[in-house]
């Protein structure tokens, strides 16, 4: 029988709410935040490496059903990794009811219960965690922080002709996704959702 789950609505500024309690309680201001310091500290997880996760269930890192364990592919990209963890502890601080329902057997029944869901079932609980991993992870303040010091090079590539914001986006981003250590895509996605102007900086 098909599992079935409720994801709750939430706005945006109500899950970034969640993501900075979090960093608040669990770690300082600095970057990068410490992901394992936070999920061992403040949440309990034990990290358990899983080879060959992704391949099993198309994930870098996994929490499971009992909320006491992160499974991760130690194969994995570390960036990816990290975005993966926080994404989980997402739903740890959001789902954790859907999480309990939904992760009760293998890895196989998660991935076939996932497939059977209806797209925007799961998928409103989805962008919610993508939401708080990203503001856990690249706090807007600090992210705001490090495109200024990146002015001069913005400045000259302003001066291309007809260049989109994108293009800027993915410049900014790949100097400055180490600082973070996360990926120059993770670093386009903040600056796209937390809507800052990069012709204005």
């Amino acid at each position: 029988m098909a599992k079935s789950v409720a994801v709750p609505f939430l706005r945006l500024p109500d899950i970034w709410k969640e993501a900075e309690a979090v960093r608040a309680k669990c770690w300082d201001s600095t970057i990068p935040v410490n992901i394992d310091v936070i999920s061992e500290r403040c949440f309990d997880l034990l990290f358990v490496p899983i080879p060959s996760l992704s391949s099993m269930v198309n994930l870098d890192a996994y929490v499971t059903g009992n909320l006491r364990e992160i499974h991760y592919d130690p194969a994995s990209i570390d960036v990816r990794v990290r975005f993966s963890v926080a994404h989980e502890l997402g739903h740890v601080v959001m789902h954790p009811g859907q999480i309990t329902t939904l992760r009760s057997g293998s890895y196989a029944e998660w991935k076939q219960t996932i497939d059977n869901l209806p797209d925007l079932e799961w998928g409103r609980a989805e962008f919610q965690a993508r939401e708080f991993a990203g503001r856990l992870l690249v706090p807007k303040e600090a992210l705001i922080t490090e495109i200024g010091k990146e002015k001069a090079k913005l400045d000259g590539a302003k001066k291309i002709p007809d260049i989109e914001h994108d293009a800027l986006a993915l410049a900014v981003a790949r100097t400055i996704c180490g600082r973070f250590n996360v990926s120059g895509k993770v670093i386009q996605m903040r600056i796209k959702s937390e809507g800052i102007d990069l012709f204005n900086v």
